[in-house]
């Protein structure tokens, strides 16, 4: 789980002289920019991403194995949104936290449900376990496992599952409202869809939902690996880092 730094290189011939590689740069300089001005946000994101790379790396010889692949996934999602979000692409960030919280659920729902596991990879055999799947693992069917097994922490995705929903998972009105400029030029009002945003609202909330999607993620896992996490003292770091959130 370790990661390792890349030796800094130049960049090569070419870049940030089309329209393509101009947008990456400048997504990677507002990443540098965020680190920078958003130090107490981005040093929380940082902790809880410490508290996923424990558990995860001590989660050897565990019985709840088939678990950890969603666990995995879902840190790796959680990490995707926060690259996203500090880049200032806060629209596609809100998709990927969308994903990081049905990993947990699906993950959850598979422990609960261990039988479940072979309709689970069977989804591509055939039209009809693709079916099976479809019909078993609903969105609502999970969530309501969680609220029945953690209400308050069902409560929580609920609630976070419905504003990723809102402000970038589907294309709803507030993913596309709240990433609009409205312009006056003259007697003429032009609209601008924000790319790569600005410091704003919108850009803070997704700071926000990125901590609060990445508490709920380990909330969901203490369910499942509730003994390694009490063994690690994580409890109580998640305690702390949820503060204020």
């Amino acid at each position: 789980m370790m990661s390792k730094r890349t030796e800094s290189v130049p960049p090569p011939p070419g870049w940030a002289e089309d329209e393509l590689s101009i947008l990456l740069d400048t997504a990677h300089h507002n990443t540098y920019a965020t680190f920078v001005r958003m130090k107490t946000v981005f040093n929380r994101l940082r902790k809880i991403d410490a508290v996923y790379r424990t558990a995860l790396g001590n989660l050897h010889h565990s019985e709840e194995w088939f678990c950890a692949f969603f666990f995995l996934r879902a840190h790796a999602a959680y990490l995707s949104g926060i690259r996203l979000a500090v880049a200032r692409q806060c629209p596609e960030a809100y998709v990927v936290l969308r994903s990081c919280l049905e990993y947990c659920l699906y993950g959850l729902y598979l422990w609960k449900n261990p039988d479940k596991a072979a309709i689970w990879l069977k989804r591509h055999e055939s039209e009809m376990h693709k079916k099976k799947i479809k019909d078993e693992f609903t969105i609502g069917t999970m969530r309501s496992l969680l609220e029945a097994l953690d209400k308050k922490t069902g409560a929580i995705v609920g609630e976070l599952y419905e504003r990723t929903i809102d402000f970038g998972g589907h294309p709803n009105e507030k993913a596309i409202l709240s990433n609009l400029e409205r312009i006056e030029e003259g007697d003429a009002i032009r609209f601008d869809t924000v790319y790569l945003g600005g410091d704003s609202p919108a850009f803070r909330l997704c700071l926000k939902t990125c901590a609060q999607v990445g508490i709920a993620g380990l909330l969901v896992f203490y369910n499942i690996f509730r003994i390694r996490f009490d063994l690690l003292d994580l409890p109580d770091q998640i305690d702390r880092l949820k503060r204020g959130l």
